[in-house]
């Protein structure tokens, strides 16, 4: 009875041991093309223009040696199609590797596909199992095949790194939303809030002796010259590294896009969404006109919505909770206690009233789009699900008003203990 069951013990190894070291099914990774980036826009001759960076492998491993210095880490695949599947099989056809998805970092629009509306791309994208929750959106102002041929990291060696990098470059900013396509694909399918996406372009400027500000922004927020934030994508007085630009937000309207919003605009979107985590901040100085003030400013805590309904329109109520670090004062006043330090504060919370109010006002009056999600609390009024439904919250957004409230506090004023003005031969010091 033994020897039987020891017989059969053993048949059943020797058949599943064969089964569990086989690979008929896997792929080399030699075999390969991994695509970092994808990029459509509308095609000439048929539905979709598909751009496609894929990864160089020798590229990705310059540091050992391999690839010229100046080359670009990845190459560059464009086909006409109907749709993206039929793209990526054209591809294939002259690709000397087998193209893979599983490993993409980005995925492009262009604004006019965005302005017709992504829902068709949206549904292939969710469908498809090679595509990752949490890649970034990104709408390119005049091209996604543009904007793609325009990155050329500097200061990686690896282009997936660097897309990696660049999208998270929120935390520290505050010009750029935290976006994610499993957000923008529930956000676009939502009734209380709307998607965003990160507005990017290709850089207009060559060279140092071509900079204008004609396209910033800085007189629609009643300034006599830009802030770090008064620009969007494409526009911003710079040269070095990629060209490929990310700052400001792409507001949609369901699958559908409806406008831009700056960099300085989008500081306020992550403030109100509760996704700001900190950045420099640049204020006029309350007390010496022409200088500035600069705080490293951080959220102390999430900010607070409340909404109501009143005679069937929507009144929002923020609150926002501030801290922040003095980094310098232009001025030499010393704000760091007593009366100046809180004459400081209120002028920031006056400061952010003005600002967030002006967002809002362009996500009301102009978009018409709840992009910060407050449909999440106006729901909670109702009783039932029928109700909520029957309100129409997208719609009755653009009629909504709101209150602003703000409260910042300076905690640190660095490594001064208080500010004092520079004396020169010129001027009188009463010190003897």
């Amino acid at each position: 009875m033994n020897k039987g069951k020891h017989l059969a013990i053993f048949i059943m190894i020797a058949i599943i041991c064969p089964l569990m070291t086989s690979c008929f099914d896997a792929k080399e990774v030699d075999d390969l093309g991994f695509v970092i980036a994808l990029g459509l826009d509308r095609g000439k001759t048929n539905e979709l223009l598909m751009t496609l960076q894929i990864a160089k492998p020798m590229a990705s491993n310059n540091g050992g040696g391999g690839g010229k210095e100046d080359e670009l880490p990845y190459a560059t695949f464009s086909v006409e199609a109907p749709t993206m599947v039929s793209g990526l099989n054209m591809i294939n056809t002259f690709a000397s590797k087998q193209i893979t998805l599983s490993h993409i970092k980005v995925v492009v629009f262009s604004s006019e596909l965005a302005r017709d509306g992504l829902g068709p791309y949206l549904h292939a994208l969710i469908r498809g199992r090679e595509f990752r929750p949490n890649m970034p959106i990104v709408v390119a102002r005049n091209t996604a095949e543009e904007y793609l041929q325009s990155v050329d990291p500097k200061l990686v060696l690896n282009a997936a790194k660097y897309y990696e990098l660049v999208y998270q470059s929120y935390r520290y900013t505050g010009l750029i939303p935290k976006v994610e396509f499993h957000d923008f694909y529930l956000a676009a399918e939502s009734m209380c809030r709307n998607p965003v996406a990160i507005l990017g372009d290709a850089s207009k400027f060559e060279s140092a002796e071509e900079f204008d500000i004609e396209n910033s922004t800085y007189l629609e927020h009643g300034r006599s010259a830009p802030l770090e934030g008064d620009f969007l994508a494409g526009d911003i007085p710079a040269v070095g590294g990629a060209r490929a630009e990310n700052i400001g937000i792409a507001v949609f309207d369901g699958d559908r896009m409806v406008g831009e919003l700056d960099g300085t605009d989008t500081t306020y979107h992550l403030l109100c969404t509760g996704d700001f985590v900190h950045s420099y901040w640049t204020i006029p100085d309350p007390l010496s006109e022409g200088d500035y003030v600069l705080f490293d400013v951080k959220q102390s805590r999430r900010p607070q919505h409340r909404v109501e309904i009143v005679d069937g329109k929507p009144v929002i109520h923020v609150t926002l909770n501030l801290e922040g670090d003095l980094v310098s004062v232009q001025s030499g006043i010393d704000y760091e206690s007593g009366e100046r330090s809180l004459l400081l504060e209120s002028a920031m919370e006056s400061y952010v009233k003005k600002e967030v109010s002006g967002y809002l006002d362009k996500t009301i009056r102009e978009f018409k789009s709840d992009i910060c999600g407050f449909g999440a609390q106006a729901r909670g009024l109702f009783l039932t699900w029928a109700e909520w439904e029957a309100y129409q919250w997208n719609k009755r957004y653009k009629d909504a008003t709101y209150t602003v409230n703000a409260n910042f506090k300076i905690r640190r004023p660095g490594l001064i203990l208080r500010s004092k003005s520079s004396i020169s031969s010129e001027s009188e010091s009463d010190e003897q």
